[in-house]
């Protein structure tokens, strides 16, 4: 029986040769007037050649101040199209569709500005930020409110950018009627308030788009807007209401499917107890997989109900095969629609046809997957497990004319990730462990008993470590490494990927404790070493409280205690830090701050705070006190007349990523 995700699927004017898709993505990859750069071209002919049915590209502006980054491709007037062909040619030329989404920002432009902003000004010149009624802001904190002309020009420069699309050779286009852009703004109960023109009806506007597109591009060209079928906010539209009000306009028009999204940016009070709007679009770690499942199924039943046959994509937070799978189950979606599994390995549909899903580099969505900043803020979209990705044509690795001998010190992910790429060039390349697994912190980093989706995190080095056994990459484990060593294996490069280590303090009965046991790093906590019954202390909460927390939904009694004034989260943690907040409170868990730690004994830590002394019983000490680099080798070969090359945390403690990046660039410069 033919994989479920590998089934054709037609539509009524389109034929999809299986069920993934790459969703509209926005890449912030144009030129500084929204033309198509060399670097989208590769971007996206990277996602084709990857197996997509049908690759669409990402959010494309209509008009100019509409723009909610400088880098955001455009389609302004006729001179674009030349351009456009040019992704329409290798998405093409990979035999999937060529899809492209058109964008106009209304209340978003002003997000991401980094100084004061004029009412109703985006950050970019000659940008606006403006809604139907501008009591929501997004942005900007004081929209304008649009006026009913510009709504009626912007419905002809929606539909003349769609007119170019067919021109450029596109299959599909896909408007961007979601997350708070202007279509979805005036489709919100919350925002749409109070107009006194024809667009206080509250869908006018979208259908308006559909239909001048329809005129000028004939109705034989297929549309897919990607649209918010329930907002999640109190008092905003739900499925029931998008069922009753929008979906029949949107059939009678005849579109091909609907790209079902859910949440806005709209900053309303969520309807949902734990998960807030935005991240029904936009997921995150601790929101749970499959999150938009429910909700698309129940988007399916009322349309049959309703007696509407549309078929639906489904996205946000799935990120294995089998999630994808369950996302087009009975009853749910006809396509998945991929994002940041796209960027973080854009081969996954390929290797689901030749039975590579061990091969599949799973995303950690761990908030670490813009590198190259954020595409609301100044940056273009990237991976950081995938250092290749919007680098594509540059970062293809050739074999080298010269093999070197790479000694890579360190297993973890920048070690791997420099080892593999070195061996595809052609060098001869050996890993040295002093454990006895490759893996790195990134191979621990998620020993949480109790949190939710922890598992993910070990999905990088679970992909290392399988492509480094099929590669056939030559592993020393249980090796610790010496200057000595080094110079007896006479390598070309040696690679410095040791990694960080706890800034553990200097601190009175600290070393003894550490002897004994009673004390521990969080290092050691995570990688399985067992706490003893009793209340447990752990000193350093910007990096300790999602353990403190783990321990205490286990039902232990901890004391979270922290040296700063104010607690300052460990970079890594992100937009975690919502959700570990909320929990926190529900576990009446609290950081002591200003606490400093005095001394350390058999059973007892001794602290103080604002100069008052306090000696606390506990049955361990957990240290989580941040981390400096650890290179011990880089001084000890100087002058030895082997290249050193230092990545990752052993140059400066960051996130895996910079460990990837690093690697994967200093490697292909061997």
């Amino acid at each position: 029986m033919i994989d479920s995700l590998l089934q054709p699927f037609h539509t009524a004017r389109l034929k999809f040769k299986n069920r993934m898709v790459h969703a509209p993505t926005t890449m912030n990859m144009s030129d500084d007037r929204g033309y198509v750069t060399r670097q989208a071209v590769g971007a996206y002919e990277a996602l084709a050649e990857g197996g997509y049915g049908a690759v669409c590209v990402g959010a494309t502006c209509v008009r100019w101040d509409g723009l909610i980054n400088e880098r955001m491709l455009g389609f302004y007037d006729d001179t674009y199209i030349i351009s456009q062909r040019e992704l329409v040619e290798v998405i093409h030329h990979n035999d999937s569709l060529a899809g492209i989404q058109l964008f106009y920002g209304g209340l978003i432009p002003g997000v991401g500005a980094t100084f004061p902003l004029e009412p109703g000004k985006g950050w970019i010149p000659d940008t606006v930020a403006w809604g139907p009624s501008g009591k929501y802001p997004i942005g900007n904190k004081e929209p304008s409110v649009v006026p009913t002309e510009t709504l009626k020009e912007l419905v002809e420069a929606y539909a003349q950018a769609a007119r170019r699309s067919r021109e450029a050779g596109y299959d599909y286009v896909s408007f961007h009627f979601c997350h708070g852009s202007l279509p979805h703004a005036m489709m919100s109960l919350l925002e749409n308030q109070g107009r006194n023109d024809e667009y206080a009806d509250h869908f006018l506007f979208c259908e308006q788009i559909l239909q001048r597109t329809q005129e000028l591009c004939g109705k034989d060209f297929a549309i897919i807007p990607r649209m918010v079928c329930d907002e999640n906010l109190i008092d905003g539209a739900d499925i029931d209401y998008f069922v009753e009000h929008y979906a029949p306009r949107l059939h009678a028009l005849g579109v091909d499917a609907i790209d079902a999204t859910f949440g806005s940016m709209i900053p309303g009070k969520s309807r949902h107890p734990e998960i807030s709007s935005g991240e029904f679009t936009g997921g995150g770690f601790y929101v749970p997989n499959l999150v938009t499942l429910p909700s698309v199924r129940q988007l399916r039943a009322g349309l049959q109900a309703k007696g509407i046959d549309m078929p639906l994509m489904g996205s946000c937070n799935v990120n294995t095969p089998a999630q994808m799978r369950e996302m087009i189950g009975e009853g749910a979606a006809d396509f998945y629609a991929s994002c940041r599994q796209s960027l973080d390995d854009p081969d996954f549909p390929r290797k689901i046809a030749e039975g590579r899903e061990d091969e599949i580099r799973k995303s950690t969505r761990t908030g670490a997957s813009l590198m190259t900043g954020n595409i609301f803020a100044k940056g273009i979209a990237g991976s950081a497990q995938n250092a290749a990705f919007g680098r594509d044509r540059d970062y293809r690795i050739l074999k080298t004319p010269r093999a070197r001998k790479v000694m890579v010190v360190g297993g973890g992910s920048g070690g791997m990730e420099y080892a593999l790429t070195a061996h595809a060039a052609g060098h001869e390349v050996v890993i040295y462990e002093k454990s006895e697994t490759l893996g790195g912190a990134m191979g621990w980093a998620g020993g949480y008993k109790t949190l939710r989706n922890m598992e993910q995190i070990a999905y990088q080095p679970q992909y290392h470590r399988r492509m480094i056994e099929k590669e056939g990459v030559a592993v020393r484990l249980g090796v610790e490494v010496t200057a000595e060593l080094v110079l007896a294996e006479r390598p070309d490069m040696v690679v410095i990927a040791t990694g960080a280590r706890a800034a553990l303090p200097d601190v009175a009965g600290l070393s003894a404790a550490l002897e004994s046991g009673f004390a521990l790093t969080i290092d050691q906590v995570l990688q399985g070493a067992a706490l003893p019954e009793g209340e447990i202390a752990i000193w350093g909460a910007g990096e300790g409280i999602e353990l403190a927390l783990d321990l205490a939904q286990q039902g232990r009694k901890v004391r979270l205690l922290d040296p700063a004034e104010k607690m300052v989260p460990a970079a890594y943690l992100g937009s975690r830090m919502g959700w570990v907040m909320r929990w926190v409170g529900q576990a009446g868990l609290a950081a002591e701050q200003g606490v400093q730690l005095l001394g350390v004994a058999p059973g007892s830590v001794t602290v103080s705070t604002g100069g008052a002394e306090e000696a606390i019983a506990c049955a361990a000490l957990v240290l989580a006190p941040g981390r400096v680099a650890h290179d011990p080798l880089s001084q000890a070969l100087a002058g030895s007349h082997i290249a050193v090359q230092v990545i990752g945390d052993a140059r400066s403690p960051r996130s895996y990523g910079n460990a990837i990046h690093e690697a994967a660039y200093l490697a292909r410069r061997i």
